[in-house]
């Protein structure tokens, strides 16, 4: 048995953070994730400018950011458009691949234990202590476990039986986002998105509750569809034969009919990845007996 003062299960960006503040406070902490890092994770990439309050993101910029975002354009159901822009960043542009690596180095170098490609099979809270069991046998003692562990948290639902709550999301208070990014080069990306780094959205594409986004990064565009998973059922109930992939390829074909993707390139089935991401239903609370849930693991 190793312990530690705090587990951390999920080393994704809220993960991490915690990790990094409470090592910075000279606690002992544990930092596990099933993957290793750095990996990939699908999400457009936007960090809202409430991460302006973080010292140790906004003081190592030129380690991850990929362009500040100042004008962005909003399609309608209608199809019209409206453009809006502004002196400073709506939100900064950043590729989760490097983001993320970056959060758990600084993590590491405030004194935490990274256990990557590990995961927790289990917890078992008891009077003095929290008891981690991981998947490799080995187990961690500590005063506290946080679940980072995004939208199926184990501390999550732990913390949701314990109160009694629904375990299970509700189809309208989760999402299915599928995404890809693709190199375009920066002439590409400067005539077309410009020096403000334009972001595009469509709003109910093809009707349906949701939208599609194109993000532009340095050089990269990344490109998704997110929808409530209520909205892709019933799509599905109303025609057999409807495909998010497909509703993704599609939304790629008004981007270039309108300009904003370049005509020449090709996108498969096979370069999507999706996720799942709470939309509603906020872990309420978010915190029981020696545990706590941050990120996505509380809604």
């Amino acid at each position: 048995v190793t312990k530690f003062d705090v587990v951390v299960e999920g080393a994704g960006p809220a993960g991490a953070t915690a990790a990094y503040y409470l090592a910075k406070q000279g606690k002992s902490v544990a930092l596990v994730d099933r993957a290793k890092f750095p990996r990939e994770k699908a999400c457009g990439g936007g960090l809202c400018v409430h991460i302006e309050e973080f010292d140790h993101i906004v003081d190592n910029w030129d380690d991850f950011l990929e362009s500040k975002c100042k004008r962005g354009i909003v399609y309608g159901p209608d199809g019209l458009a409206v453009d809006y822009r502004q002196e400073t960043p709506f939100f900064y542009n950043i590729r989760r691949f490097t983001f993320d690596n970056k959060l758990v180095e600084y993590a590491v170098d405030a004194g935490a234990t990274l256990m990557e490609g590990i995961a927790v099979k289990d917890f078992h809270v008891t009077p003095n202590e929290v008891l981690t069991e991981l998947r490799d046998g080995s187990t961690l003692e500590s005063e506290v476990i946080i679940g980072a562990g995004g939208s199926f948290d184990l501390v999550a639902r732990r913390i949701r039986a314990d109160e009694g709550l629904p375990m299970k999301w509700r189809d309208e208070d989760i999402a299915t986002a599928l995404y890809f990014e693709i190199e375009v080069g920066r002439e590409y990306m400067d005539h077309v998105y410009g020096s403000e780094r334009i972001s595009m959205a469509h709003v109910k594409f093809q009707g349906l509750d949701g939208y599609g986004w194109s993000f532009s990064k340095d050089t990269v565009l990344n490109v998704g569809i997110g929808c409530p998973r209520s909205t892709i059922r019933r799509a599905k109930e109303d025609n057999s034969e409807w495909d998010e992939r497909q509703y993704l390829l599609d939304y790629v074909a008004t981007l270039k009919e309108q300009g904003w993707f370049p005509r020449d390139l090709e996108v498969t089935r096979e370069m999507l990845a999706g996720s799942n991401i709470p939309v509603g239903m906020g872990l309420q609370p978010s915190a029981g007996d020696r545990m706590l849930v941050v990120g996505d693991a509380g809604g």
